[in-house]
């Protein structure tokens, strides 16, 4: 079971390849149901757990509004409780300068106790 969510005017393009156990999202992402938007991320963790022992995750935000922010840890602590916290990788893409999104980065990785890969990307024009 694959995933594909479409970008839309508030929310964040997501996809999850169920062969290679890799979840993209990217965009900006301030739904107005942000728990219903989100759903369909952790269904796919639970489908992906019983193929893989582990998973990627590839994350690159615009913009996070405050509900978004918390709807996404949640997604990462879940991930991490399937896979167990050595079983998740987690790419934190932001463009540069874009100080905001990096904090919030670095505050997942600390959070979970996890290592994230912080990649840099030059601003989109």
């Amino acid at each position: 079971m694959n995933l594909l969510i479409e970008r839309g005017k508030n929310t964040p393009k997501i996809s999850g390849d169920i062969n290679s156990s890799t979840l993209t999202i990217e965009g900006s992402s301030f739904p107005e149901n942000v728990r219903k938007f989100y759903t369909p991320v952790n269904n796919w963790l639970d489908v992906v757990v019983q193929k893989s022992s582990t998973v990627s995750i590839d994350c690159k935000f615009y913009y996070m509004a405050s509900s978004s922010v918390i709807a996404t840890l949640k997604t990462l602590q879940y991930a991490e409780r399937l896979f167990g916290n050595s079983n998740v990788s987690i790419k934190w893409r932001y463009e540069e300068d874009d100080d905001d999104i990096r904090k919030i980065g670095e505050d997942f990785s600390h959070l979970l106790g996890m290592e994230f890969e912080f990649i840099e990307e030059p601003e989109e024009g």
